[in-house]
């Protein structure tokens, strides 16, 4: 057996789920697949991720200087207990998805503050008005009802069935001891707000036709239809009316224009912080701007996160501990999380972000690995699925062999001055006229 200098150690609780269940019983086991990186080539396939199983199959290769792995615990133990002269290397997929778990959860939190805190409701026409007045008169009349049907001596059971209501509401209108009011509802996200900037700067140009306005819109994308165009712009009429003749143009459009804090999710402006740039669509890059501005506490996590996103792709692992620094003055909560599991797994973190080796060379084994299972219908045994998953066919090693020899090929010519190509190729024309001759 060759020396074994890279293996790969994939799984944990985020890690690969392999099947490995019979047709009567059901149930679902965790695996391990160990890969060299040398060769990126499967060299073994365990059962389990116990500690004991793979602490004792790292006893069997003593020769093992560096481990990449994603955070499970149990394999950080079984490197330990197996492999005490081993490296670790904690994976950088996987510490940018932790790091993304915890700036979601952060994104969450301050965007439901910024919404608590927004009393600006959009401006709504005269017709929609009446409608909530008429709508809150006939909860004010219902209300009294129900109390003078109170004060007369019936039970909320029989004021449900005289009024045609539920028991449950009737009890808790009475429990609250005034009218109940409904909740503010939070706007949804329509086909319309991509658009509102360009509608306002059109509006404000002074082309007030919505069929016009339809059109233009049509030919930039929109695919929802008129109506909501003309809704918008009676909300674009509506507060033109209701503003004061000194109001400024600049301060209309701040009223009007859309904020993303009020229309994106937490995992939508999660992936804006975490994309590059240069990357995004530029009503992308809109958004991630407004909401930089919306809040320090989002500005903060923003560069927070470009310059982890930073490290992991330029390798300067030695910015590690000034970054924990700067996360632990920003006292954003959610973060505090992430820099606490950096400690703990500190040194494989380090190495990590410093060192080439990552478990990326074993994703596309994972893949392979689920289509034999898959393929296998769940029938065969664990004998069967290691054996194919660690067979290499003498014709698909002879295409890697001669796919790196072509590439090796191609980077020496590369590598060798223009002159000596030329004088090879006329070399091989003189031959070729001598034998013409």
């Amino acid at each position: 057996m060759r020396k074994l200098t890279r293996p790969v150690l994939r799984g944990g609780n985020g890690g690969n789920v392999i099947s490995l269940t019979r047709p009567h019983k059901r149930r679902l086991r965790y695996g391990t697949l160990i890969c060299d990186l040398e060769c990126s080539q499967p060299i073994d396939l365990l059962p389990d991720r116990a500690v004991e199983s793979v602490a004792a199959w790292l006893k069997k290769h003593p020769s093992i200087d560096v481990v990449s792995r994603d955070g499970s615990s149990e394999y950080a133990a079984a490197i330990r207990k197996g492999a005490p002269q081993a490296r670790q290397v904690s994976d950088r997929w996987h510490l940018v998805k932790n790091l993304a778990a915890c700036v979601s959860v952060q994104i969450a939190k301050t965007l439901a503050q910024l919404r608590r805190a927004d009393e600006r409701r959009p401006a709504q026409t005269q017709a929609v008005q009446q409608a909530q007045q008429a709508r809150a008169a006939e909860r004010m009349a219902r209300y009294e009802h129900i109390l003078e049907l109170q004060k007369q001596g019936m039970k909320s059971g029989e004021i449900a069935r005289t009024l045609g209501m539920s028991q449950r509401t009737i009890q808790r209108w009475i429990a609250t001891g005034s009218m109940p009011y409904s909740r503010r509802k939070r706007p949804r996200a329509s086909l319309i707000d991509p658009y509102k900037s360009y509608l306002l700067k059109r509006w404000q140009q002074g082309c007030h036709t919505g069929a016009q306005l339809a059109r233009e819109l049509r030919a930039k994308g929109y695919k929802g239809s008129p109506h909501g165009v003309y809704r918008h712009l009676q909300t674009l009429k509506a507060s033109r009316l209701t503003s004061s003749k000194h109001t400024s143009a600049s301060k209309l459009a701040s009223s009007i224009q859309p904020k993303a804090l009020l229309t994106l999710s937490a995992s939508q402006a999660t992936w804006l912080f975490f994309r590059k740039e240069e990357d995004l669509k530029p009503e992308e890059q809109e958004d991630l701007r407004q909401l930089r501005q919306a809040s320090p506490h989002l500005e903060t996590t923003h560069q927070l996160v470009e310059e982890f996103l930073h490290m992991v792709r330029e390798r300067t692992g030695e910015q590690l501990d000034s970054w924990l620094n700067k996360v632990k003055a920003s006292h954003l909560q959610a973060l505090q999380t992430f820099v606490t599991g950096v400690h703990k797994d500190k040194d494989a973190v380090l190495a990590g972000l410093t060192l080439p080796w990552s478990n990326g060379p074993l994703e596309g084994h994972i893949n392979r690995l689920k289509l034999l299972k898959r393929s296998m219908y769940g029938r065969a045994e664990f004998d069967l699925l290691k054996l194919r998953v660690l067979h290499q066919d003498q014709k698909s090693q002879e295409r890697k062999k001669k796919r790196k020899n072509h590439q090796e090929q191609q980077a020496n010519r590369l590598t060798q001055p223009r002159g000596m190509q030329n004088h090879r190729t006329s070399m091989y024309l003189n031959k070729g006229s001598n034998k013409v001759a």
